[in-house]
């Protein structure tokens, strides 16, 4: 009878023991769906957030800038006088130009040339002392972008930027 006893007791420690192993079992993949499912969550959200932002940010000074530069073009090196008396000083620019259609970048290949002669008009009429100015690369990308979009028909010119910028 003693012998019965401990078989029944061996008999059902088994079965416990299957048990518990078989809810481990559910309860780890209930964890790893649960976690697949956070992460894809993490990851449309992240998606839809970067793709859907097309609300213009704040720069941190107050100006709201965009982030889509659109249809860029690199308009080249320039390197000319500046209009200080002995013309001894002189500015060294990298110029890309940013636009919203295509078409407009047909038309700035076709004009190069007077695109050209218009950027180095443009960059001789500057002083150096004035280039000196907290806001003379703004000031100059106005100026570029106003004499360059005076030659074009099809579209505008948004933005110019310098991606090299010396003064000497």
């Amino acid at each position: 009878m003693a012998d019965e006893n401990v078989e029944v007791l061996q008999t059902g420690n088994r079965s416990a023991s299957g048990a518990s192993t078989i809810k481990l079992i559910i309860a780890g993949i209930v964890i790893i769906i649960l976690a697949a499912g956070i992460s894809f969550g993490v990851a449309m959200f992240a998606t839809n957030s970067v793709s859907k932002d097309t609300e213009p940010k704040g720069d941190g000074y107050g100006k709201v800038i965009s982030e889509t530069l659109g249809t860029t073009y690199d308009a080249g090196e320039y390197i000319t006088n500046l209009s200080d008396n002995g013309g001894s000083r002189f500015i060294k620019v990298r110029i890309v130009f940013a636009f919203p259609d295509n078409k407009v970048q047909e038309e700035i290949v076709n004009k190069a040339p007077q695109i050209q002669h218009t950027i180095n008009n443009t960059l001789r009429e500057q002083k150096a002392e004035s280039l000196g100015q907290p806001k003379a690369m703004e000031n100059l990308s106005g100026a570029l972008r106003k004499n360059v979009n005076a030659l074009l028909v099809k579209g505008n010119i948004t933005n110019v930027y310098f991606t090299s910028f010396v003064v000497q």
